[in-house]
């Protein structure tokens, strides 16, 4: 049957049939004694000749959306998420970022996933808006060691028990400190059997859930924690670091190789978090625009997941490719 001769009735009696009375292509092929590929060739005729006209009803924003497609497209990321930042208020983006990430892990964790997680005041608001009713064999574990002794709930093992939970799979837990005094100390500390196997379970990790810090914002948790010092901070600064991911710090084009401090981090090294298959990262608010960026010219992100605010910075800021 060629679709020049399909006569208006049919169309409209086909139309009628798959968009009105819910009809599958199969059953509109019975009733009208003819073949599953003529009806679907029918039904893009009845289109073509604007008989059906699909209107599609965006609740959400437009300026979001294209938005999202603008970073998406510049820095070549799988996928941007861009939340509503209108209150500037930290605190509420930090919600909102919060319910964004646990939506969109309810949307792509699979069973028999291995999840890795960093620390932070917006990673631990994930758990509050995880809604699932399924037990998940998924394994969350922490991609590197504790953060002070204060602040339990964004501690790396308190966000990976926490969503180990409420995913109701399982938890593997690193004891460790994230940053000790020195190199030697780090690598006697990581020659233990235990931290080595858990070294070698972080690079088999599919997907990572990682905040983004700044070192040089007055509310940054790692100085809070008395883990860096000022004089560190200084040295950072002197260095050109802009931010850090998973306690590692990195400069503008997002490298971190010469950084003293990474050599003092016991957690996944930065060549390891760029081989996971699905990195998320989650941060808002403009005093965090640089690192943000530097993360995505650093290949540490695939997916970002940022407030609206944030995002119009990013795109806006200039840089160039080392």
């Amino acid at each position: 049957m060629n679709k020049n001769t399909y006569s208006i009735r049919l169309m409209v009696k086909c139309a009628q049939m798959y968009y009105e009375e819910d009809l599958n292509q199969g059953e509109i092929a019975e009733k009208l004694q003819i073949s599953k590929s003529s009806v679907s060739r029918i039904l893009a005729s009845a289109r073509e000749k604007e008989i059906v006209k699909i209107i599609v009803q965006n609740p959400m924003k437009d300026e979001y959306l294209n938005l999202e497609k603008a970073l998406e497209e510049k820095f070549k990321l799988k996928e941007v998420i861009i939340i509503d930042s209108m209150s500037n208020d930290p605190e509420e983006i930090k919600k909102g970022l919060g319910k964004a990430t646990a939506e969109y892990l309810q949307r792509v964790v699979k069973n028999g996933q291995l999840i890795g997680v960093t620390w932070g005041t917006t990673l631990c608001k994930i758990k509050d808006y995880v809604k699932n009713d399924k037990n998940k064999d998924v394994t969350f574990i922490p991609l590197v060691g504790g953060i002070g002794e204060s602040n339990i709930d964004i501690q790396p093992n308190s966000i990976a028990l926490d969503l180990s939970r409420k995913f109701k799979g399982h938890c593997k837990l690193l004891h460790a400190p994230s940053i000790v005094d020195d190199p030697f100390r780090r690598d006697m500390f990581i020659k233990d059997k235990n931290i080595q196997n858990f070294f070698q379970t972080m690079k088999k990790a599919d997907i990572s859930i990682m905040g983004i810090g700044s070192p040089f914002i007055s509310s940054s948790t790692l100085m809070e924690s008395g883990y860096i010092t000022e004089e560190d901070v200084e040295e950072l600064r002197k260095g050109g670091a802009v931010g850090d991911i998973s306690s590692l710090f990195i400069d503008e084009y997002g490298n971190g190789d010469y950084f003293e401090l990474n050599k003092r981090i016991i957690g996944i090294s930065l060549d390891d978090l760029k081989k996971i298959p699905l990195k998320i990262g989650v941060a808002g608010h403009i005093t965090k625009k640089r690192a943000i960026l530097a993360a995505i010219l650093g290949g540490y992100l695939d997916i970002l997941i940022t407030d609206s605010g944030t995002a119009k910075e990013i795109l806006n800021l200039q840089y160039s490719i080392k």
